[in-house]
């Protein structure tokens, strides 16, 4: 097992040899088989490698002081485009991860009640995963469904909410980050800048990490311990 890529859905011993989830997929005439991916992982392990581009960037190098009144800024743009995009993907994948957990982990005949502003409806398993925000999802949706503990209002949910709020506003960009302004402007970009002592893939595994329950015996989650 020590040999098998960690990122499998599900893959164990069997008999004398292995067994694992597994697809066939038709492409033209061909049909093609292999084992499932899990899909947390595949986020998880996107996020790990752009935080790992991320923090080799040293943006503070990137800033130089001019003589007053020209200010600091950077002579040449590029790492620092670098670091943008980085943390974009590092942010985006994590929270997809979570996403991705959280909506694998619906039990398949979960009916959920859920509330909006008109009226509350009986959810089965595809709308819970397509009508229900993540938060919801995780602060009760899978503790209703598996008689287990809300992780809300602990640091890790603290820690989720952060993830969200930058993963939030580089998915729906405001007029501010598109036009020039000055420090009394918050943006996309100083929020980025600002938050560059998290760790957010560390962050998606804590959060799924919360769900001791579902991701004891997964593989996928346990290797990256």
């Amino acid at each position: 097992m020590e040999k098998e890529d960690w990122r499998f859905h599900a893959i164990g011993a069997l008999g004398t040899g292995l067994g694992m989830l597994a697809t066939t997929e038709k492409l033209s005439q061909r049909h093609l088989s292999f084992g499932l991916p899990s899909a947390p992982a595949l986020y998880l392990s996107l996020a790990r490698a752009a935080h790992a581009k991320r923090v080799a960037i040293d943006v503070d190098a990137c800033f130089i002081e001019h003589p007053s009144p020209q200010g600091t800024y950077p002579e040449n743009h590029r790492l620092l485009f670098d670091f943008f995009e980085t943390v974009m993907a590092e942010v985006i994948f994590s929270f997809t991860a979570i996403e991705a957990f959280a909506n694998e982990s619906i039990p398949p005949s979960f009916v959920y009640s859920w509330k909006n502003a008109k009226e509350v409806k009986q959810l089965a398993r595809p709308d819970i995963e397509r009508l229900v925000q993540l938060d919801e999802k995780l602060k009760r949706v899978l503790p209703e469904a598996y008689g287990i503990k809300s992780p809300a209002g602990t640091k890790i949910w603290q820690e989720f909410k952060t993830l969200k709020a930058v993963r939030d506003r580089l998915v729906h960009m405001k007029s501010v980050d598109r036009r020039a302004s000055g420090p009394e402007h918050q943006t996309i970009w100083g929020v980025m800048l600002a938050h560059r002592p998290m760790d957010f893939p560390s962050v998606a595994h804590r959060v799924i990490g919360a769900y001791e329950a579902l991701v004891k015996d997964r593989r996928w989650f346990t290797s990256q311990d």
